[in-house]
This record gives structure tokens, C-alpha cells and sequence, in this order.
């Protein structure tokens, strides 16, 4: 495969235009896996879709659990993180102080 692909105008326009609505993102974004999202993310973001590849994360990671790659909630403290070998760092609101 090569490094780099070329896609006419008219195809990305039209992807993106498909793909970059809150209705599908919405109706879509949680039934996908963590690499699913961030393929499509990825694409998106080629595409020069940022804001676009930022909401199909975000709408994808409301449904996350913790020890998934975008959870973005308070982990509860029985919770394991362990489990699959997925790292968790704290968010702000997740931060203890000493």
C-alpha cells in the first residue's frame, strides 16, 4: 500500500459530507470500537475534517468504559483497569489532591 492516496475532490467532499453530521455521529459513534473511531478519526482528519473526527471521538467515548482507550468519565474505585492491558490516565476532574 502505498504511503500516500490520492482522492478526487468531488469523493472527499462527498464522504466527508456523509460522514460529518450529528445525526450519523450520534446514531453511530457508540456502536463502534476504540479502533473503529479512530480509523475513521484519522480519515476524517486527512480529509481536513478536524472538527468533525473530534466529535465521532467524543460521541464514541460517551458510551467508553474505563478500561477503554477514550473514556472520558470518573473511573470508580472498584473499578479494575487491569484487565485488558488498557492504561487509564486521570482527567482534571479525576485528579486527587494529596
Amino acid at each position: 500500500m502505498a504511503d500516500t492516496v490520492s482522492i478526487p475532490a468531488d469523493v472527499a467532499h462527498a464522504f466527508t459530507g456523509a460522514w460529518c453530521t450529528t445525526v450519523i455521529t450520534s446514531d453511530v459513534a457508540a456502536s463502534l470500537g476504540c479502533t473503529e473511531v479512530d480509523a475513521l478519526a484519522d480519515l476524517l482528519r486527512a480529509l481536513g475534517a478536524e472538527q468533525a473526527a473530534d466529535e465521532w471521538t467524543d460521541a464514541h467515548a460517551q458510551d467508553d468504559e474505563p478500561n477503554d482507550r477514550h473514556f472520558q468519565g470518573t473511573v470508580p474505585a472498584d473499578a479494575s483497569l487491569a484487565a485488558d492491558g488498557m492504561h487509564w490516565s486521570p482527567g482534571p476532574a479525576d485528579a486527587h489532591d494529596g
